[in-house]
């Protein structure tokens, strides 16, 4: 029965994609790198940049077989994520978060993913450098724009608050970002 569900799941995307008639809408600013940050470890990252910035330097990285940094910066990106989507108010665009990682890990090899995952579950075992770096790096300077422009909100004109919550607790918001991802105490 599921693959039933699969394939004609599969159908109805492969029709859509090639359909004419469909057009894709993207606002100013979405999933936008405004400070697209090189392969580089985490402690070397800016609070100024944003998940998007994150992961296209993350990509360098896999691209350049160096799975250890690609690691430190899928964890710092998912952090920044993390918080905020619990600080941007459009539900709808908090997907932008899983866009950006699935752009970012699309086109790998099994053995690429394999090694990433090595990679990651090695800091998830030993993760002080990952936490005493996002710790120093300190909350984020930037503002979620990539994020927010990625929503509905984008379409409707429906931002209040420049599409942060209101009342917004930041520091627990991040403690709980980095609890979340890293597991930092």
């Amino acid at each position: 029965m599921n693959k039933i569900l699969i394939i004609l799941a599969s159908m109805v995307v492969a029709s859509c994609a090639s359909n004419p008639n469909i057009t894709n809408y993207q606002s100013k600013g979405n999933l936008e790198s405004p400070k697209p940050a090189s392969c580089t470890v985490i402690n070397q990252l800016l609070s100024s940049q944003n998940p998007a910035d994150i992961f296209v330097g993350m990509k360098k990285c896999l691209n350049d077989e160096n799975y250890s940094t690609a690691a430190e910066m899928y964890y710092a990106a998912m952090t920044y994520g993390i918080y905020d989507t619990k600080r941007v108010s459009d539900k709808t665009a908090h997907q932008g978060l899983i866009v950006l990682r699935m752009n970012t890990l699309n086109g790998l090899s099994e053995q690429q993913i394999f090694l990433l995952q090595s990679e990651v579950n090695a800091i998830r075992q030993n993760n002080a450098k990952v936490c005493d770096a996002l710790t120093a790096r300190g909350l984020p300077s930037y503002h979620p724009t990539y994020m927010i422009q990625h929503g509905m909100g984008a379409f409707t004109g429906s931002h209040s608050n420049q599409g942060i919550v209101d009342g917004f607790d930041r520091k627990s918001a991040w403690a709980e970002a980095i609890e979340k991802t890293v597991k930092c105490k």
